[in-house]
């Protein structure tokens, strides 16, 4: 595992570059622009929290074990924003199974024994179980919206009820005496 490490380690700042790239390349043409050119946080908070995000699982996956208190709210900067702007679960999750193909492209052409292509299957097993922790907080920020939604539609029902009983001078939805 030291020499697939070695060689993540060189490569490190490309890999992120290029996942961040290939991120901001699942938005439409217009966002991808704006996305790459501001670099401030109030202005351009998606890119700069995926910016951030991405260096943070990057280096988690350069060591030993996955620190799910370290990944997993780096892991939700990405996942909650596509969660949120209505991805729809392959969509948003696809950019953590992007990154295991730019990390072959970077780590592949240097291996030299079999056992090492263990150790790259290794590393690419830290990234299913990233994925699978993307998956649940996908779900998880889906069924908040969608509580909020209900949330929503219920104050609206109820205040249009209120208004009508105002209007009415009496209970609305009481039977007729």
């Amino acid at each position: 595992m030291q020499q697939i490490k070695t060689i993540f380690s060189e490569h490190k700042e490309t890999i992120t570059e290029e996942w961040i790239a290939a991120i901001f390349g699942t938005y439409d043409i217009d966002t991808v622009g704006f996305l790459r050119s501001q670099d401030n946080a109030f202005s351009n908070p998606v890119g700069n929290k995926t910016k951030k995000a991405t260096a943070i699982i990057i280096g988690a996956l350069a060591d030993d074990n996955l620190d799910s208190d370290i990944l997993k709210p780096a892991l939700n900067e990405i996942v909650q924003v596509r969660a949120v702007q209505k991805f729809e679960a392959d969509q948003a999750m696809a950019v953590l199974f992007i990154l295991k193909t730019i990390i072959r492209k970077h780590i592949v052409p240097k291996l030299s024994k079999s056992e090492e292509f263990a150790d790259l299957l290794e590393l690419e097993s830290k990234i299913d179980s990233l994925a699978l922790m993307g998956f649940r907080i996908y779900s998880e920020c889906r069924d908040k919206v969608q509580r909020m939604r209900v949330d929503e539609f219920k104050r609206k029902h109820f205040q249009l009820l209120k208004r009508a009983e105002r209007i009415l001078e009496k209970p609305v939805g009481e039977p007729e005496s």
